[in-house]
């Protein structure tokens, strides 16, 4: 028994040093899960893909201001064609006035000169949509890179739980076992056995609990960094027993919500999207703009009078100019269209930055919850030491019986239990309060 003890007076003893104000630290495998997560997450390799095509929309609105050229060939057989007869030195002559195998082959091209900026916006909305894909892509590594955090120190807490709760199991079973003792010299009753047994059997359920978190935590992390045997033997570092959290400061709403918006990326998602609603409104403006293009070709054909079946050279220019007159309403109705979906995109960016500040207001209210209940909780851990002290001071003075002193070492253990779950609470708290402020984690 003394081993035990020295070991939890030693841990109780380095609570006071350990525990300071210390900023949330990112450990070395955490980084390298993160950076796994970024490779392999089939999410994020789609999206990159996404850009990729997008990229290549704007490439394709670009060549709208590009000659095109093309290769033209046709060939039609036509019978019966107009034709007459014509006598000529005592001779009939047809004539035809059209061949009957009619041939055009030529090489075309074709050039906008001005479209009046419809391919400007054009190559604007498409731009505005790879931002819109680069936006999600970054929503979606950074809520990725906490995920990946909040299922790390999830591992952590619940390993270092494990310990606790073997620690709870070995010292009920211990009573069990000094009870049985007992009974056997009559000391004790049979009711006195069955009631800590169950203690041990609550104990152990609530171990196979923990476990079975333990699992579906790593289950998480594999699936979101891809590797089936994730790096977390580090992860336990992140809480110690006896060592009491350092406080976690509230973000100022009032004062400072500006801020946070400013490096949110749901908000910044949803203002690039009020930004390609504008632009929207600009092409549809522009659709019902006239165009002026230059076309021509050159190649050979038939069917020119006299000589009807022979190829003969054929040259062709010319400029174009069209210019909508009527449409049935479309460009109003698309245009209206336009205009309340940028209302929308701009409600939106409302509603996005409310729910900033309604998050981080939440957040408040659960650090404060959280800090106030360890803050109580630190008088349990306060008692139960004080009650270990105690029964110490008995055990060297032979007034003490084993189950008072292993009663007293429960207490510990269980205060420290309830103190390792606020911990992690709060530090879940920091990681959504992080995310909310657009940081990084590293």
């Amino acid at each position: 028994m003394k081993p035990k003890l020295l070991t939890i007076s030693m841990l109780l003893a380095v609570g006071a040093v350990y525990a300071q104000n210390q900023p949330m630290q990112v450990s070395d495998d955490l980084r390298a899960l993160v950076q796994q997560a970024n490779t392999n997450y089939p999410t994020l390799k789609q999206q990159q893909q996404q850009i990729q095509a997008g990229e290549v929309r704007v490439d394709i609105a670009r060549t709208a201001m590009r000659p095109s050229v093309n290769l033209n060939g046709n060939y039609t057989y036509i019978t019966p064609v107009p034709q007459f007869t014509l006598p000529i030195n005592g001779q009939d002559v047809v004539a035809k006035l059209a061949p009957n195998n009619n041939i055009n082959a030529n090489v075309s091209i074709g050039q906008t000169i001005y479209d009046f900026g419809r391919t400007d916006a054009a190559i604007r909305q498409a731009t505005d949509n790879v931002q819109i894909l680069r936006r999600n892509f970054e929503l979606t590594q950074q809520s990725l890179a906490y995920q990946v955090a909040a299922a790390y120190y999830g591992v952590g807490f619940l390993q270092r739980s494990l310990i606790v709760q073997d620690s709870v199991i070995r010292t009920a079973g211990a009573n069990v076992r000094l009870l049985a003792n007992r009974l056997q010299n009559g000391d004790a009753l049979q009711y006195d056995v069955l009631t800590e047994s169950v203690r041990v059997k609550v104990a152990q359920n609530r171990r196979v609990e923990i476990q079975n978190l333990l699992e579906r935590q790593l289950a998480v992390l594999t699936y979101l960094t891809g590797n089936p045997q994730p790096e977390i033997s580090r992860a336990i570092d992140q809480f110690q027993l006896g060592v009491q959290s350092a406080p976690v400061s509230l973000f100022d709403v009032s004062g400072q919500l500006q801020t946070a918006v400013a490096g949110n990326k749901a908000v910044l998602l949803a203002q690039d999207q009020a930004r390609a609603a504008e632009t929207d409104i600009l092409v549809n403006n522009r659709a019902g703009q006239p165009s002026l293009s230059f076309s021509g070709s050159a190649g050979f054909k038939n069917g020119y009078p006299l000589q009807v079946e022979q190829l003969r050279g054929n040259t062709a220019a010319g400029i174009n100019f069209i210019a909508p007159i009527y449409a049935g309403k479309r460009y109003r109705l698309q245009n209206q269209v336009a205009q309340l979906n940028l209302n929308a995109s701009r409600y939106a960016v409302e509603n996005a930055s409310a729910q900033v500040r309604q998050s981080i207001a939440q957040l408040n209210a659960d650090i404060r919850s959280n800090q106030t209940r360890l803050a109580n909780l630190e008088t349990q851990v306060e008692q139960s030491q004080k009650a270990l002290q105690i029964a110490n001071a008995r055990l060297r003075n032979g007034v003490i019986t084993n189950v008072e002193l292993q009663s007293a070492e429960t207490g510990v253990e269980e205060a420290e239990l309830g103190r390792l779950n606020f911990q992690y609470q709060l530090m879940l708290n920091q990681l959504d309060l992080r995310r909310l402020l657009g940081e990084t984690l590293f």
